[in-house]
């Protein structure tokens, strides 16, 4: 039995508490994530994050599977589901170029086309953007048999969807960072448009701060100026943390927006590591 990395629940969930709440599900190549937020009052009941570990014999989706039907919670009804699904097969395409019959074309160029999958396209509320992006078939019908009343989008389109809505009142140049423990999810936005969307994977510290530095180089972006906002999995006290520091004058911890309720259960690990999510179940 697969057991959480680490698993925030209140006690004593009833039926009616399920009734007022949307379950976000987050699935990427080596975590499973969940979340379920009480709308009535903004108030999450429950967060758990899995670490997935995967072979040609025991594939991605058997490990899923395995997951889903040995938590009871995923069992009860909920008011609403979204599936999100974070994988880097995807292309951000801008409205006025966008057009059906070139998504495959545009995902078999940027990503290859070794992997025959299914091509999945959404707009991002509040942006002039197209995201085309590819998933497994297999996976994308265990989750729909699982949560057959689900919504899908991709986790970019709702990273972009909650920048808007949450951080972008800074108006200056914002690099967003969420890390997971072998990748981090990068979003830069210069002068209020995206210049990049893009998973990097990293096995130590000047992984990450080389890609970093990167983006800033090839984006024309001012390490002493651009604010670096970043959440996920990261101790503020750790090793990489110093090492951002070395480079950025302008570094921020994601903070959970004050319009969800912080629980004692949620004070029990660093808001940052699901701030990120936390506000996609709130935007979504």
């Amino acid at each position: 039995m697969h057991k959480p990395a680490f698993q925030i629940e209140v006690s004593d969930i009833s039926d009616e508490d399920l009734l007022q709440s949307r379950l976000l599900v987050e699935v990427n190549p080596n975590a499973f994530t969940y979340v379920l937020l009480n709308q009535r009052n903004m108030s999450p009941l429950v967060v758990k994050y899995f670490q997935l570990e995967h072979s040609k014999e025991h594939p991605l989706t058997d490990v899923l599977r395995e997951i889903l039907e040995s938590d009871p919670l995923l069992k009860r009804s909920v008011k609403e589901t979204l599936l999100v699904y974070n994988f880097p097969e995807s292309s951000l395409v801008p409205e006025s170029l966008f057009t059906t019959d070139a998504n495959r074309e545009i995902i078999d160029t940027l990503h290859g086309n070794l992997q025959k999958g299914l091509i999945l396209t959404e707009k991002i509320p509040w942006w002039e953007i197209f995201n085309v992006y590819r998933i497994s078939p297999d996976l994308h019908q265990l989750m729909q048999q699982t949560f057959s009343a689900g919504k899908y989008w991709h986790y970019y389109s709702l990273m972009l969807k909650s920048y808007k809505m949450f951080d972008s009142t800074d108006p200056g140049d914002c690099l967003k960072v969420i890390f997971y423990s072998d990748k981090m999810v990068v979003l830069v936005v210069r002068n209020g448009k995206v210049q990049l969307m893009q998973t990097f994977s990293y096995h130590d510290t000047k992984d990450v701060a080389y890609h970093l530095l990167n983006c800033c180089h090839q984006l024309g972006l001012s390490q002493e100026e651009v604010k670096l906002l970043v959440g996920g999995l990261i101790d503020s006290q750790s090793s990489l943390s110093t090492e951002l520091h070395k480079y950025f004058l302008h570094i921020q911890f994601e903070e959970i927006d004050e319009s969800i309720k912080v629980t004692d259960e949620l004070k029990e690990l660093p808001l940052h590591y699901f701030s990120s999510i936390l506000k996609m179940a709130v935007c979504a």
